[in-house]
């Protein structure tokens, strides 16, 4: 669609503007038609049949304007009718009623202007175009003799200056009237355009507001979705490990179990077999045969395995139970396996298991200290906690690295929760890191050393727990893990 005809179109969905157009097409006729007649009277104006016609024309074509206007028909049809005819009717006007000395000349200046404040501002500049070019053709044709227009003057009356001045007045000032109810029309029109627009501006920034809020809520679900889907990897990963671990556990456990139980047997048996060699030692042989056994005994250091025997046995004793007890830690901590209930434990035997599988990571080079409060047993899933128990002794032995050092564990029982704090003298993180890492998949590590996913998944399991986990951190001071958890969940807890 042309440019014009899209301009005319949005005016058609506007017809108060058509109709404020052909209001004052009425007015222009009434007024400038009765400021006529009073001139005539005074003696201006030679004759007003010219103005009745042009009065009777104008009227029956702004009725009809009216009419389309209202019932939205044939609009554009009348408009371009009406406009090109109301010059050249004003054109009639003025050159019956002295041409170039004609106060209706003002008439062009108020077709114009309206048409740019009521209808379109190109075709405003179209009427004024045909306006000069319709005047030029009059008064080329009025000096050529071609038409002959009515004079503004009778031949024969006596029209003083103060008059002639007073009807230019008085048609000057009604064009100016008509001018300022135009403009009452278009400063109404911009407040009402400034009232939609601040409505629009309103239901705008609170649509904006809306999709900030639905933008900020879908960020926070797919926070959430991320965090759950990691959680659930890990947990997959963990579940794998769990049930590696609970396999391995079981296949060491019989033969642990051989070694434990034999081992008193086979000190019974050595018993009774250093009380055989000694009653050999003691029986009566002759020289030469002794002399050979004793020569055979020192070859063979007897007097020293039987001395060593009662220690290899001592040794192998607690090397078997520590073996069941490392058997029996794995066991335990190999529980997320299985399809966990929520059960009071307690944090410490948690603890203590955790950081016996963690010893070799501890060795000689780390001192644990342990400042445990008397905690009552708290309601939770024992192999997720201890997921996040082994996460944070992980991350806190990483922090010191290969150096000397020191990690403190700190329990407290406070108003039905407890805490748990677990502290390194490591390297501490600076604050924009600190702020980042309970985010998925944000490590500091090298590529290949660490996933990113441990501090937020225990984030995840602390919060499952209606738990917090809070990171301290100081650069160069090390950090501190804070996990504070209720003693009893709220609510049903068969998650």
């Amino acid at each position: 669609m042309p440019p014009l005809a899209q301009r005319l179109q949005t005016l058609l969905s506007a017809p108060d503007r058509l109709l404020w157009a052909v209001r004052v097409r009425w007015l222009t006729i009434a007024g400038f038609l009765s400021l006529a007649v009073v001139a005539h009277r005074f003696g201006l104006f030679t004759t007003i049949v010219p103005l009745c016609q042009v009065a009777v024309m104008g009227g029956a074509l702004n009725a009809a304007n009216g009419w389309c206007v209202r019932q939205r028909r044939y609009v554009l049809l009348v408009s371009a009718v009406a406009i090109p005819l109301d010059h050249v009717l004003t054109t009639y006007v003025v050159v019956n009623t002295g041409g170039v000395q004609s106060p209706f000349l003002m008439l062009y200046v108020v077709q114009v202007l309206a048409t740019a404040m009521l209808v379109d501002a190109l075709v405003a500049a179209g009427s004024a175009v045909l306006a000069i070019l319709l005047w030029l053709v009059a008064v080329s044709l009025q000096a050529t003799g071609s038409i002959q227009g009515a004079p503004l003057f009778a031949a024969d009356v006596a029209i003083s200056p103060g008059l002639y001045q007073g009807t230019w007045a008085a048609f000057l000032l009604y064009c100016l009237a008509l001018l300022i109810y135009l403009g009452g029309y278009i400063s109404e029109r911009l407040r009402a355009s400034e009232r939609d627009l601040e409505e629009k501006n309103r239901r705008l920034q609170e649509a904006l507001s809306s999709v900030e809020r639905a933008h900020t809520e879908l960020q926070t679900a797919y926070g959430r979705l991320q965090q759950a889907e990691t959680h659930l990897v890990h947990s997959e990963k963990m579940r794998g490990l769990g049930q590696l671990v609970a396999g391995v556990a079981h296949e060491l456990n019989n033969p642990i179990s051989f070694v434990a139980g034999n081992i008193e047997h086979l000190r019974t048996s050595v018993q009774r077999l250093t009380a055989v060699i000694e009653a050999y030692a003691d029986a009566p042989l002759p020289p030469d045969e002794r002399a050979r056994l004793e020569e055979r005994r020192r070859e063979l250091h007897i007097d020293a395995v039987l001395t060593d025997l009662p220690a290899m046995l001592d040794d192998c004793e607690e090397g078997a139970r520590r073996t069941t007890d490392i058997v029996r830690q794995l066991r335990a901590f190999s529980r997320s396996n299985e399809r966990e209930t929520w059960q009071r434990t307690d944090l410490h035997r948690a603890i203590d298991s955790t950081l016996a599988l963690m010893a070799h990571r501890v060795a000689d080079r780390i001192a644990v200290h342990r400042d445990f409060g008397l905690l009552p047993d708290v309601e939770c899933l024992p192999g997720q906690l201890n997921q996040v128990f082994m996460n944070l002794l992980a991350n806190a032995i990483d922090a010191i690295g290969g150096r000397q050092g020191n990690v403190w564990i700190t329990t407290r029982p406070e108003q039905g929760n407890v805490t748990i704090a677990i502290r390194d003298d490591g390297a501490g993180m600076a604050p924009e890191i600190c702020a980042r890492i309970f985010e998925p998949f944000f490590t500091t590590k090298p590529v290949g050393q660490g996933t990113g996913l441990g501090l937020s998944v225990s984030y995840g399991i602390v919060a499952r727990h209606h738990g917090t986990l809070r990171a301290d951190s100081t650069p160069g001071r090390g950090s501190t893990f804070t996990i504070t958890l209720p003693v009893r969940q709220p609510g049903e807890s068969d998650e």
